[in-house]
C-alpha cells in the first residue's frame, strides 16, 4: 500500500485487517545446536505481501521451512520452538520455479490441490478454469493436456500461485519467485501475485534477492538479521515509482549487509552425534520411506484417483522402458544354456542320448535363473529409472510443494510407486520366463528335430510338474533357503556322503 494522501498510520499498514498468521519468541538451532533464529516474531495480515532479504547462510529459508513445515525441519535435526504460532488458514509454499508436479498437466495440478484442500472442492473443468483464468493464464489449459514442462517461469511460478490457492492455503511463503526470469516477466509476475494475493484476501511472504520484484510486490520490507536472530522490517514505504522504491531499498540494504561483514565466521564445527545421527539416517532412510508407505495405505486406498496418477506413471515406466530389452535378453539366455547343456554331456562323450538330457533338465534351469536375473535386470532398469524420478521431485522440491497443499509424500507418492514398481516386475518377471522357454523351445526345434514333444519337456516343471521331480524341487528351493551349516546338522551321523538324488 502506497503511502501518503489523507490516510492514518494504521490504514496505511492495514492494522485493521485480519491476522492470517501470527508468530512469536520462534527459536531455531542447527543440528549441531548452534542458534540460528532467536525469539523472532512476525505477524502477516489478510491483503499483505511482505518480502524477506538476508545475506546468504542467514537461515531464510529454514525459516520458511519453519513456518510451514517444522515436524520436517525437526526430523533432520534442526530444534523448533515459539511460543505463540497462530495461522487463521493453511500454510502453503510456492518453490523456486513452481516445483510444479511434472506427471501432471496444468490443469491436473490445480485438480489435484482442488481434491486435497481442507474444504475439498470438486476438480470439474469449469473450477480448474476459474483458478487458471484467476492467474491469467491461457484458460485453454483447463481443458488441453498442456505439459507442465513446456510453460515459461512466470507461468510456471502464476500456476503454482493458482495450485496454492486452490488448495484453500490463504498463506503463501515464497522462495525466490523471480529467480530466472528478465525483468520484463519480473514486473508482470509481480503485479499479477500482488494483485491476486489481495484479490483472495490471502497474504505472502518471499524470500528474494531481487530489488525490482520486491518493489513491485510487497508492502513489507523484512531482513533477517544473522547476528541477532531476528526480522528487522526496513523502515521503506512503497513509493510512486518503483525506481524510488528499489533505490531506497539497496541503500538500506547495503548498510545492513556492511554492518553483518566479518560477523557470520565461527561458526561451531558440527558435533559428532549429530554426524553420526545423520549417516545412520541416511542409511535407515529407505527402510523408514517404506513403512511410511505401507502405513499411508488406508489413505492412499481412500483417494483412488490420487493414487492411480502415481501407480500409473511408476507402472508405465518399470514395465514399457525394459520390456523389449529384457524380452530379447531372456530369449538369449533360453537358448544358450540349453546350448550350453547339450554341448557339454555330448561333447564329453557321455553315452547319454539327447531326449533324456532335456528330459533330465526339463525347465529347472528356468526355475533356477528366472526370478534372480530378471530381478536384476529389473532393478538396473525400471528401478533405477523410477527412484531417480522420485528424487528428482525432491532435489526440485515438487515433494516441499506436496506438503504445502497438506499432501504426504508416503500417501501420494512411495506407495503408488512401490506398488506400481512391483506390479510392473510381476508382468517382467512373467515375460522373462516366458522369453527363456521359447528360447529353449527354439534352439530344441533346430538342435533337436528328434525330439517328440519339445514343449512338454520345456515346460514340465512349469505347468506340470511330474511327482519324481518333487524331491529334486523341494531340495533345491530347501538348499537356497537354509543355511550351509544348519543343512549340514540334518544327515544322519555316520553317514559319510548324502544320498544321490533321484534322477
Amino acid at each position: 500500500m502506497s503511502a501518503g494522501g489523507g490516510e492514518t498510520g494504521a490504514e496505511r499498514r492495514g492494522e485493521d485487517r485480519p491476522v492470517l498468521l501470527r508468530v512469536e519468541g520462534l527459536t531455531i538451532a542447527r543440528p549441531d545446536g548452534a542458534p540460528l533464529v532467536e525469539a523472532l516474531a512476525l505477524t502477516l495480515r489478510a491483503g499483505e505481501t511482505a518480502a524477506v532479504f538476508g545475506a546468504s547462510g542467514a537461515g531464510k529459508s529454514t525459516l520458511m521451512a519453519a513456518l510451514h513445515d517444522a515436524d520436517g525441519l525437526r526430523a533432520r535435526g534442526f530444534a523448533v520452538r515459539a511460543a505463540t504460532f497462530t495461522a487463521a488458514g493453511g500454510v502453503g509454499i510456492v518453490p523456486q520455479r513452481g516445483a510444479l508436479l511434472d506427471h501432471l498437466s496444468a490443469a491436473g495440478n490445480i485438480a489435484l490441490a482442488l481434491r486435497n484442500a481442507e474444504q475439498p472442492v470438486s476438480a470439474t473443468p469449469q473450477e480448474v478454469e476459474r483458478w487458471i483464468a484467476a492467474l491469467d493464464l491461457p484458460r485453454r489449459w483447463s481443458d488441453e493436456a498442456q505439459a507442465v514442462a513446456h510453460v515459461s517461469g512466470g507461468e510456471a511460478q502464476r500456476l503454482a500461485v493458482a495450485r496454492t490457492l486452490a488448495g484453500g492455503r490463504r498463506i503463501l511463503l515464497l522462495d525466490e519467485p523471480s529467480v530466472g526470469l528478465d525483468p520484463l516477466r519480473v514486473d508482470r509476475l509481480a503485479a499479477a501475485l500482488r494483485g491476486q494475493i489481495a484479490g483472495q484476501s490471502a497474504a505472502a511472504l518471499a524470500i528474494t534477492h531481487d530489488l525490482e520484484f520486491a518493489a513491485g510486490f510487497a508492502d513489507r520490507f523484512l531482513y533477517l538479521d544473522a547476528a541477532a536472530g531476528r526480522l528487522v522490517e526496513l523502515p521503506i514505504a512503497r513509493s510512486e515509482t518503483a525506481a524510488a522504491t528499489v533505490a531506497a531499498l539497496g541503500a538500506a540494504l547495503r548498510e545492513l549487509l556492511a554492518k553483518e561483514t566479518g560477523q557470520a565466521g565461527g561458526r561451531s564445527r558440527r558435533r559428532l552425534g549429530a554426524r553420526l545421527r545423520a549417516v545412520l539416517g541416511d542409511m535407515l532412510a529407505p527402510f523408514a520411506v517404506l513403512v511410511r508407505a505401507l502405513a499411508a495405505a488406508p489413505a492412499a486406498l481412500a483417494r483412488p484417483r490420487d493414487f492411480a496418477e502415481v501407480a500409473r506413471v511408476t507402472f508405465a515406466q518399470g514395465l514399457w522402458r525394459p520390456l523389449g530389452f529384457i524380452a530379447a535378453v531372456s530369449l538369449l539366455v533360453g537358448f544358450t544354456l540349453l546350448y550350453i547343456f547339450h554341448r557339454a554331456f555330448s561333447g564329453g562323450g557321455v553315452p547319454v542320448r539327447p531326449d533324456k538330457i532335456f528330459a533330465l533338465i526339463g525347465s529347472m534351469h528356468v526355475l533356477a535363473l528366472a526370478p534372480p536375473l530378471s530381478a536384476i535386470l529389473f532393478a538396473a532398469t525400471s528401478g533405477s529409472a523410477v527412484a531417480a524420478w522420485l528424487g528428482g521431485m525432491s532435489l526440485t522440491r515438487q515433494t516441499a510443494a506436496l506438503r504445502g497443499l497438506g499432501i504426504a509424500e508416503a500417501r501420494y507418492l512411495w506407495l503408488p510407486a512401490v506398488l506400481g514398481l512391483a506390479l510392473a516386475y510381476v508382468v517382467l518377471a512373467g515375460v522373462f520366463t516366458g522369453g527363456m522357454v521359447l528360447g529353449g523351445l527354439l534352439y530344441l526345434k533346430l538342435q533337436v528335430p528328434a525330439l517328440a514333444d519339445p514343449w512338454l519337456v520345456v515346460t514340465a516343471d512349469l505347468l506340470d510338474p511330474p511327482a519324481a521331480r518333487a524331491v529334486p524341487r523341494a531340495r533345491w528351493c530347501w538348499s537356497r533357503s537354509t543355511p550351509a551349516a544348519s543343512r549340514r546338522t540334518r544327515w544322519p551321523r555316520g553317514r559319510a556322503t548324502r544320498p544321490a538324488p533321484t534322477p
